[in-house]
């Protein structure tokens, strides 16, 4: 990591936004540590990664789909999210395509439209009318704004990742994390 790791008993306000954090998430990963020294775009960041994780009208597959997607080419992302896309159903066959940036085959109609467009959005580039207009056959507009708002702040969290040099977490970290997300979900 390029900064200093800032100290939450130092201040307060970053204090409550790690404890926001593990809160729903169960662990302060390595990423969210790389924004602690500005406390409240921390608080941002949390408050929108705990929408696009639990708020929106996608599902597990659906959102782990987007988030493999955008972050297939940060290990830091895939070491933390392929394990919750396994969970969600996807083969290694299938995660192996999305990190080579394909969409792979044998997925449901909407997730293969929602790889297409993911694929479009993430090269920045514009999307094709074609690819937005079967995207809006199988998701209603709520849902292709989630998608929207969950590839946009992955895209922002591994450009941050990458500018920061942010270290991979433990393995065992990861772990938890994988494991509270999974009773997380449970409970919901």
């Amino acid at each position: 990591m390029r900064l200093p790791d800032a100290d939450p008993a130092q201040s307060p306000e970053l204090a409550a936004a790690f404890d926001e954090f593990r809160r729903t998430r169960g662990i302060v990963s390595n990423v969210m540590k790389s924004f602690a020294h500005a406390p409240a775009g921390l608080r941002a960041i949390v408050e929108l990664g705990g929408y696009c994780r639990y708020g929106t009208a996608l599902t597990e597959l659906q959102k782990e789909i987007v988030i493999l997607l955008t972050g297939r080419g940060i290990d830091y992302a895939w070491r933390h999210h392929a394990p919750l896309g396994r969970k969600a159903g996807l083969s290694d066959a299938q995660l192996e395509a999305i990190q080579a940036g394909r969409t792979p085959s044998g997925l449901p109609a909407a997730e293969t439209t929602l790889a297409d467009y993911v694929l479009a959005y993430g090269a920045l580039k514009g999307v094709p009318q074609g690819v937005f207009d079967h995207l809006l056959q199988h998701f209603t507009p709520r849902q292709v704004t989630d998608v929207n708002i969950i590839a946009g702040y992955y895209l922002m969290v591994a450009a941050s990742m990458i500018g920061m040099e942010v270290q991979p977490d433990p393995t065992d970290t990861i772990s938890d994390a994988v494991s509270f997300h999974g009773a997380a979900r449970d409970q919901a």
